[in-house]
């Protein structure tokens, strides 16, 4: 199984707007470069914060007759409201992963809006995550989570391929979020080999494609 990360970063390295969000960064190309993205997979993983934040959309509208990719919701904690889009709006039924401490809660909420499947513990462990997806026959998974939920898949030494859009906005305030956050270095970040397999402009935006060496 391939597992790819999608983000846009400003030129100052910023995936966010000052209040910690990330709409109106991007522009339509972008938008449909996503969608391209989206048709090479057949799961888009998405955690809670970006649900409640976003309010993401997961169809593929920019390429014509394209499989929409079944949303996986990683959920550590609490529940979802059941009236967001990728509950009402998607092709697939999502997939909800979930703890065993927020399971009854989950369930409670969105036992008809979902497939549910509780972890055997308190968090969310990525390399079990990804053993669910590989037993349910996903071959190229496509990570649209936030910083947070990037780094923890890069920790782990499961992030294959990183796509990045970088786009023609320059924000300069201190402890926004690049594309993996945390109080902790990456271990060994600077032993690690991304190779620049793909690079190409569309409008004011560039857009980068990295795989693992």
């Amino acid at each position: 199984m391939k597992l790819s990360i999608n983000m846009a970063m400003t030129l100052d390295g910023k995936v966010v707007r000052p209040d910690g969000r990330w709409y109106g960064l991007t522009s339509s190309e972008d938008k449909t470069q996503m969608d391209v993205y989206r048709s090479q997979s057949d799961a888009v993983l998405i955690g809670k914060n970006s649900i409640l934040n976003d309010n993401p959309i997961v169809k593929i509208r920019a390429v014509p007759n394209a499989l929409n990719p079944r949303p996986v919701i990683l959920v550590r904690k609490g529940t979802l409201p059941p009236d967001k889009h990728v509950f009402e709006e998607s092709d697939h039924i999502p997939l909800v992963i979930c703890t065993k401490s927020n399971l009854k809660e989950i369930k409670t909420s969105l036992e008809n809006k979902a497939e549910i499947f509780a972890l055997d513990s308190d968090d969310i462990d990525p390399k079990k995550v990804t053993g669910i997806l590989k037993r349910k026959g996903y071959k190229n998974v496509l990570l649209e989570g936030g910083p947070k939920l990037n780094f923890s898949f890069l920790e782990a030494d499961l992030v294959d391929r990183i796509y990045i859009t970088v786009v023609p906005y320059i924000i300069g305030k201190t402890g926004l979020a690049g594309i993996a956050d945390r109080n902790s270095e990456l271990p060994g970040f600077d032993k690690q080999n991304w190779t620049l397999k793909q690079n190409f402009t569309k409008g004011n935006e560039i857009f980068l494609v990295y795989e693992k060496s």
